[in-house]
C-alpha cells in the first residue's frame, strides 16, 4: 500500500507485550494518518472514558503518508491520547530527526497502553521491539537520557524521544523531547508517558515508504522546496526563526505582556527579538531532517550567571511566554529558562503563563508568601524564573501547585478572569485583542487554546489565503466573514495533522494544492481538493465529539474576559490595519519574476524584517486613516475605543451556525452523518447532562 507499511505496533506495558495489527485500508483513506487515524482508533477503543493518567489511556505515537519522507516540512510525527492538562482530546505534534527513523521501522504508528510498575524504555528497530529496563535514567534530563540510550544501543544514529523529571513528576504540562530541543510540547503528553512509567521510545529502521510515482515525487519536491525558498514567510523563518514575528507582533499588539495587562513593550522586543538573538548568542541554525527552512536557532553563553552550552536557542513562543510575559528582558537568562524547559521536558507556553498568573495573584494579594513557601514572586526576577521551573519539574514546594496549570490554580485561589487558558491548556502568545480570528481559534480550538491546529494566525496576518476554496479574506477588528475563515482554518490544520506536514514549510508553499499533489504522489489515491477537504473537517468533527465525550460543552468554548477587553495598562494598536495589505503583498508566491523576486527577497532580509516594527509604526503615523499609533492609545480615554472590544459573541454565533453545532456545543447527527460518523452521533446521543 503505497505511502503506508499497512502495520500498527501495539505495546502493553502493564502485561510487557507487543503485536501488530493491519487497519483496514479504508480508514487509511478516509483519514490520511497523524492525529486524524489516531483519533479514529481512540475512538473505537472507547477511549474517552479512560483516566488521562490512567493505564487505559493509550498514547499514540502517529505517521502519515508523507511523513518521515524527505518532502520539505515532512520530519514530523503526532503524539495523541487523552490530555491529563485539559481532560479532552490531547495531541501535539514533534518535529526534529525521529520521525524517519520511525517510519524506517515499518511501522505506521504506536499504541501504548497500560503501566509498568518499574522504568522502562521502548526500543524499536529492523530487528524487532524491546521493552527495556530504564532504571538508570529515571532521573535524568532529556538531553543526558537521549545521549544515554545511543551510548547503551551503540548507534548514533538512533533517535530518540524521551521524558525528563517533569515527566516523571507527571507536571501536567509535561512534553516529549527529541534532538536536542524539537518537542511535543503541548496538552501533556509527556505526562501521559510519565504515568506509562515510560521514560523514552527509541528507533532505528532502515524500511522505505513506498512511493506511488516516483516522478511526480521528485516534481512536487522541487516544487515545494522551490517555494519555500522564495518565500517571505520562509525567507523570514530561516533568517530569523519563528522569533521573526517579534517585532511584527509588538507593533500590531500581539504580543502579551506582563500577563496580557500591556500592550506593548519596545524594551522588552529589542531585547528578545529573533534579531537580537541572530546577533548576539546565536552560532548557527538548525533544521528538521530535510527541511530547507531550517528555522531553529543553536545558542551559547560563554559566561556569566546563565552560562549554557551550546543548545536550542529562542523560538517566538518561548521568547513570548518566558519572557515579555513576565517583563523580564533578559536574553540571556530567558534563553537558559528555555533551554531548561526542554531539558527537564515541559511546554514553555504553559509554564511561562502558569508562572505569569501566579506572579499577578501573588501582587493582588489572592497568594501570600505563607502559601508559596516563602518565596516573593515578582516581575523582571530572572534568577526566580529560572528557580520557579526547577521547581515545577521536581514538583518541589509552590512547583507542585504550579505544576497543575492556571486553570487549577485559579479555581483553588480564585482570579480566573487573569487566568488565560481555553478548556484547561493555557494560551499561546498571539493576543485575540489585535487579531481578532484568533479569538474563535482558541475558543473553539478541539485541543484548547491553540494557535498550530489551525491556520488562522498567517490568516489574520495577511499570508494565507482561503480564496482557492470559496472563503474571502476578512478585514482586521471586523467580525464579519471570520467563523467561515476559521472553519476553513481548522480544515486546513486537520489536514497538516493527518498527513503530517510543519505548518511553517506549509505555510511558504502555495496552499492545498501542493499538498494534494504530495499525497497523492506518494499514496497515488487520486485525492481532489474537495476530497481533502472532506478529510480535514471528518477530523475536525470526530475530534469535537470526542471532546464533548470527555464532558465538553457549549459553555467551555469561551475566552478570558482580559484578552477581550482593552488593556489594563494600555490600548491595542490599530495598526494591523498597516501589517495586512503589507504581508499580503509581499507573499513571495505571488511575484513571478525571479528578478524581483531575489530583490525582494535581499530588502526582505537587510531592511524589512529587522526593521519590522519600526517601518509599520512610522507607516502608521503618516496615514491618518489608520487611526492610532501606540502613544495616541496610550493617552485616549478607553469609551473612544468601544469598537476595539472583540465581537466574540457574533462571531462564535456565526460559527456554531456554518458547524452546525446544537445549544450543548455538539456537532448534529446530519453533520456527523455526512462524514461518515454515524456511530460517532450514537455515541452522543446517549450522553445525558
Amino acid at each position: 500500500m503505497n505511502g503506508y507499511h499497512g502495520r500498527i505496533l501495539r505495546v502493553d506495558l502493564t502485561g510487557g507485550t507487543t503485536e501488530t495489527f493491519e487497519p483496514e485500508p479504508s480508514l487509511y483513506h478516509d483519514y490520511l494518518g497523524g492525529s486524524g487515524l489516531a483519533a479514529r482508533l481512540f475512538f473505537d477503543m472507547g477511549a474517552w472514558n479512560a483516566d488521562p493518567l490512567g493505564p487505559d489511556n493509550p498514547l499514540m505515537i502517529m505517521h502519515g503518508p508523507i511523513a518521515g519522507t524527505t518532502l520539505p516540512g515532512c520530519s514530523r510525527l503526532e503524539i495523541c491520547a487523552r490530555s491529563p492538562q485539559t481532560g479532552i482530546w490531547g495531541e501535539s505534534s514533534m518535529g526534529g530527526h525521529v520521525s524517519p527513523q520511525f517510519r524506517g521501522s515499518g511501522y505506521d504508528g504506536i499504541i501504548i497502553t497500560g503501566a509498568s510498575d518499574k522504568p522502562v524504555y521502548l526500543w524499536v528497530s529492523d530487528e524487532g521491539v524491546e521493552i527495556r529496563d530504564a532504571k538508570g535514567l529515571w532521573g535524568k534530563d532529556t538531553f543526558e537520557t537521549e545521549e544515554a540510550i545511543r551510548e547503551e544501543l551503540g548507534d548514533k544514529r538512533v533517535k530518540v524521544m524521551s521524558i525528563g523529571p517533569a515527566g516523571e513528576n507527571l507536571v501536567k504540562y509535561a512534553a516529549i523531547v527529541n534532538d536536542r530541543g524539537s518537542l511535543a510540547g503541548r496538552t501533556g503528553m509527556g505526562a501521559v508517558m510519565g504515568s506509562k512509567k515510560l521514560k523514552a521510545v527509541a528507533f532505528r529502521g532502515s524500511a522505505r515508504t513506498p512511493i506511488a510515482d516516483e516522478a511526480a515525487f521528485k516534481d512536487v519536491k522541487q516544487r515545494a522546496t522551490h517555494n519555500i525558498k522564495t518565500s517571505v514567510t520562509g525567507e523570514g523563518l530561516h533568517a530569523y526563526g519563528s522569533n521573526v514575528h517579534m517585532e511584527m507582533g509588538m507593533a500590531i499588539s500581539d504580543v502579551p505582556v506582563k500577563n496580557w495587562r500591556e500592550a506593548q513593550w519596545e524594551e522588552g522586543m529589542d531585547a528578545l527579538s529573533g534579531v537580537t538573538v541572530a546577533e548576539t548568542i546565536m552560532t548557527k541554525t538548525h533544521s528538521c531532517y530535510a527541511c530547507p527552512v531550517s528555522c531553529k536557532r543553536i545558542v551559547k553563553i560563554d559566561a556569566g550567571p546563565y552560562k549554557m552550552e551550546e543548545g536550542p536557542g529562542l523560538e517566538y513562543e518561548g521568547a513570548a511566554s518566558l519572557g515579555i510575559l513576565q517583563r523580564c528582558d533578559n536574553l540571556e537568562a530567558v534563553s537558559r529558562a528555555n533551554e531548561l524547559t526542554d531539558r527537564l521536558g515541559m511546554d514553555c507556553i504553559s509554564a511561562g503563563s502558569t508562572i505569569a498568573w501566579a506572579t499577578e495573584a501573588y501582587r493582588e494579594g489572592l497568594i501570600t508568601k505563607e502559601q508559596t513557601g516563602g518565596v516573593e514572586l515578582r516581575w523582571n526576577d530572572p534568577d526566580l524564573l529560572i528557580r520557579l521551573i526547577e521547581m515545577i519539574a521536581t514538583r518541589e514546594g509552590f512547583g507542585d501547585e504550579l505544576a497543575e496549570g492556571c486553570r487549577a490554580l485559579s479555581d483553588k485561589y480564585g482570579g480566573e478572569e487573569f487566568a488565560i487558558h481555553v478548556k484547561g491548556l493555557e494560551a499561546p502568545m498571539h493576543d485575540p485583542r489585535a487579531l481578532w480570528g484568533m479569538s474563535l481559534t482558541y475558543a473553539t480550538g478541539i485541543r484548547g487554546a491553540c494557535h498550530v491546529n489551525d491556520d488562522n494566525l498567517m490568516a489574520e496576518l495577511g499570508n494565507v489565503s482561503f480564496r482557492e476554496i470559496g472563503v474571502k479574506a476578512t478585514k482586521p477588528h471586523r467580525a464579519e466573514g471570520k467563523a467561515a475563515q476559521t472553519v476553513a482554518a481548522q480544515t486546513y490544520g486537520q489536514l497538516a495533522g493527518s498527513a503530517v506536514v510543519c505548518l511553517y514549510a506549509w505555510w511558504s508553499m502555495d496552499g492545498i494544492q501542493i499538498l494534494r499533489d504530495m499525497l497523492n504522489a506518494v499514496t497515488g489515491a487520486g485525492y481532489s481538493t474537495d476530497e481533502l477537504l472532506r478529510i480535514g473537517n471528518r477530523a475536525w468533527y470526530l475530534k469535537r465529539a470526542i471532546g464533548n465525550l470527555c464532558g465538553a460543552r457549549k459553555e467551555d468554548d469561551v475566552l478570558p474576559e482580559r484578552v477581550l477587553l482593552p488593556h489594563v495598562e494600555g490600548l491595542t494598536s490599530n495598526l494591523t490595519k498597516v501589517l495586512f495589505p503589507l504581508m499580503a503583498s509581499m507573499t513571495r508566491t505571488k511575484i513571478r519574476n525571479e528578478k524581483i523576486a531575489g530583490l525582494l527577497q535581499q530588502f526582505s532580509d537587510r531592511i524589512m524584517l529587522p526593521n519590522t516594527f519600526k517601518i509599520i509604526t512610522i507607516t502608521g503615523k503618516l496615514v491618518p486613516w489608520i487611526g492610532g499609533t501606540y502613544k495616541q492609545l496610550r493617552k485616549s480615554d478607553v469609551e473612544q475605543f468601544r469598537t476595539r472590544l472583540v465581537d466574540f459573541d457574533y462571531m462564535l454565533r456565526d460559527f456554531y451556525r456554518l458547524r452546525d453545532l446544537d445549544q450543548r456545543g455538539f456537532p448534529s447527527r446530519e453533520r456527523l452523518e455526512e462524514y461518515g460518523l454515524a456511530d460517532v452521533a450514537d455515541e452522543l446521543e446517549k450522553v445525558k447532562d
